[in-house]
């Protein structure tokens, strides 16, 4: 019985580094491509779009969008709503912010757990002008 679970545990993780394995390349055709609209002011809305061209989410899987702020100014961290295919974000400092954009295709495995397949990672640098700035 010892050896069937050790089996069991030795082929639940290979096929999850498989599926990690297999998950470098970008679906959506070509890759994709992040925009990124709005006023760039202190207090406004900006969203962020993941233009992933025909891909769709496969059935019974989902997407998740992860935003890491690696630079900003002293201040509150800016108020990000993540979503796909729209992300929206306010920023309450004005400056200079450097975040990386991260979209993945989340699917289960066959042993209970779960494999991120990375469709998309992109760095963006934002300025945020303070509000009423032209």
């Amino acid at each position: 019985m010892r050896s069937f679970r050790l089996l069991v545990i030795v082929m639940c993780v290979g096929m999850s580094s498989l599926a990690l394995a297999a998950g470098n390349q970008t679906a959506g055709g070509e890759g994709g491509r992040l925009v990124i609209e709005g006023p760039r002011t202190v207090g406004a809305q900006l969203t962020a779009t993941f233009d992933m061209g025909d891909y769709e989410v496969p059935s019974g899987q989902s997407v998740a969008i992860n935003v890491d702020v690696y630079e900003s100014p002293e201040g509150p961290s800016p108020r990000i709503i993540p979503g796909y295919p729209r992300t929206s974000m306010v920023f309450e400092t004005p400056g200079t912010y450097v975040l990386n954009f991260r979209l993945n295709q989340i699917c289960k495995t066959s042993c209970g757990g779960v494999a991120a397949r990375p469709l998309m990672e992109q760095t963006e640098t934002i300025d945020i002008a303070p509000a009423g700035a032209p």
